[in-house]
């Protein structure tokens, strides 16, 4: 309510523009502003537009001046217009400043900047009560971006600039009091909630500005995510919501994702839920986060556990999500999961899947060997077709089973006990046992923290670490391909280019050629290379939809689809 009665002041202290523009120049108006808005102003702006635009600059400051009047805060485009023609007119830089903070109040950081310039263009223009009201603007933007810094006295310092408002013009300042006050009450009330204080039990007739001043406790308190919720609650109920609405909270779990406030927005999703919430998307969202914050096997199970051992048309959307993280994070099971999600009828964009022949590798890479020896309750199972193997095989598979029954900390002893006393038998024994019982060498564990990294957006540490897993094992074909990747998330196409060619060179896989393409065509734009890339990939997996569609895209073929992400 207080920068809507600034506005006021600031429109009531302008003088009114007598007459109406000539209609050229209100279609010189107009094309202007279309223009701004798809950013082609200055390439609009001939010579004879500029000069004509310049002949009823009043005219548009007035425009600007109509709009505040009427309650419109979408003013931002005719403030730049003016500023673009400000080198002419000190009344129309000064104009378009405030017109820019008006709009962009919601913006506190940018519309503060805004106002701040305001108040130095009247000042050079001496109007003392402009000058004011833009200062007084510029304070209430800083006060309520800190609201939960100020003490008990009331409005800050800063304020001071209400006394020299008073000073210029007493009636004006007079008419704001009521205004200034009922802010201090806001700003206190927003200290308190973020401190932890609880809702008051209402307050009237609140403004969209005031509502933004109450929100800043909620972004205040993103450091203790438990007073998140019932702040959110209690707006939710002074805007009028349903008692079951989320509009409030689902605004700030959006807003901590934004910023990569991974466990605060974790803590939001699940009180949430606890209070009731069942959307699939809250769900999502959660699992989401959890996979941000490195914990992917948690999110897998809350996924799977709304999703239930028998998936319906009702779990479509959950079950694409689930195989769409599967992919992302490698998990064995993505194969699984994209079938059920056919069965269901539904289906992910082609881009967003890899190579099917990478995720049949992953399913069998994961499965391992097939073994024939099982070791339960202290007991040696062993398939007759073992003894038909040799000796060898039969005894790399029976240490296999054992080093699996015996669990992760007994069957590792006994895994490094065989790597000692037989090491001839290691390796064969290593083949058979699933990956998280094989040891894990250097390049493994520096592997491990690169994906890590690179899942979490930390694509500088995520090249650190896969740098020092080629160092470990320069025939690492994996970390040649998440390297390239890094640097191509980072946008160094060039370094990515290299590092996709040297995956490819160890293994040639269809995945490199389609990550080598994408980056060659990023940062060289060279097309013809692009598509020989494309199609190389296809040629190794004619499945693999992602290649088909950059293939696609980069020859025009709308059959093809729009391409997908990485």
């Amino acid at each position: 309510m207080l920068f809507e009665r600034l506005g006021m002041e600031w429109a009531r202290h302008l003088a009114p523009r007598d007459g109406a523009p000539g209609r050229v120049a209100e279609g010189t108006i107009q094309g202007a502003l279309e223009a701004l808005a798809q950013g082609e102003l200055a390439a609009f702006l001939d010579n004879e537009r500029r000069a004509e635009l310049l002949q009823d600059l009043p005219g548009l400051i007035d425009r600007g001046r109509t709009d505040v009047l009427s309650g419109s805060r979408e003013t931002e485009h005719m403030g730049r217009m003016l500023i673009a023609l400000g080198a002419h007119s000190a009344e129309g830089l000064a104009a378009g400043h405030f017109l820019i903070g008006y709009a962009l109040q919601f913006d506190r950081k940018d519309g503060r900047r805004q106002f701040e310039q305001a108040r130095l263009a009247y000042r050079d223009l001496g109007s003392r009560t402009l000058e004011a009201l833009s200062a007084l603007a510029a304070e209430a933007s800083r006060a309520e971006s800190r609201a939960v810094d100020l003490s008990d006295g009331g409005l800050p310092a800063a304020f001071e600039s209400f006394d020299a408002l008073e000073a210029a013009d007493g009636d004006c300042a007079r008419r704001l009091a009521p205004y200034i006050a009922r802010f201090r009450t806001l700003l206190r009330l927003t200290r308190e909630l973020a401190e932890g204080a609880a809702p008051p039990a209402g307050l009237p007739d609140v403004t969209g500005d005031e509502l933004n001043t109450l929100r800043t406790a909620m972004v205040s308190a993103r450091h203790t995510p438990e007073r998140i919720a019932p702040i959110a609650r209690w707006i939710q109920a002074l805007r009028g919501l349903p008692a079951d609405s989320t509009e409030e909270l689902d605004g700030m779990a959006e807003m901590l994702g934004e910023f990569h406030r991974w466990e605060p927005r974790i803590r939001l999703l699940r009180d949430m839920i606890a209070h009731g919430d069942r959307r699939p998307e809250t769900l999502t969202r959660l699992a989401l986060s959890l996979l941000e914050a490195g914990n992917w096997s948690e999110a897998k199970a809350l996924l799977t556990a709304r999703i239930g051992d028998r998936p319906g048309p009702q779990h479509l959307e959950l079950v694409k999500f689930l195989v769409m993280c599967c992919v992302r994070t490698s998990d064995p099971d993505a194969a699984a999961w994209a079938t059920t999600l056919k069965v269901l009828g539904g289906e992910l964009p082609a881009s967003a899947m890899p190579p099917p022949s990478q995720v049949r590798e992953l399913a069998a890479r994961a499965a391992g060997p097939r073994l024939l020896a099982r070791y339960e309750n202290g007991s040696l199972t062993i398939d007759p077709s073992l003894a038909g193997l040799g000796p060898e095989a039969m005894a790399a598979h029976m240490r296999a089973a054992m080093i699996i029954g015996l669990g992760p900390v007994e069957g590792a002893r006994l895994r490094d006990d065989v790597a000692v006393k037989e090491p001839g038998l290691f390796p064969k024994v290593v083949e058979l046992l699933p990956p998280h019982l094989r040891p894990q060498s250097s390049a493994d564990r520096h592997l491990a923290m690169a994906e890590e990294h690179f899942t979490n957006s930390e694509f500088r540490k995520a090249v650190a670490e896969y740098r020092k897993a080629i160092e470990a094992d320069p025939e690492l074909e994996y970390a040649h391909l998440g390297l390239g990747d890094a640097y191509y998330m980072l946008g160094d196409f060039h370094l990515a280019a290299a590092h996709f060619t040297e995956s490819i060179a160890i293994r040639p896989t269809p995945q490199a050629y389609r990550f080598l393409g994408d980056a060659v065509l990023k940062g060289q734009g060279d097309r013809r290379r692009a598509r020989q890339c494309y199609e190389q990939a296809l040629a190794l997996d004619p499945a693999y939809g992602g290649a088909r569609e950059a293939l696609a895209l980069l020859t025009g073929d709308s059959r093809g689809g729009p391409a997908g992400g990485r």
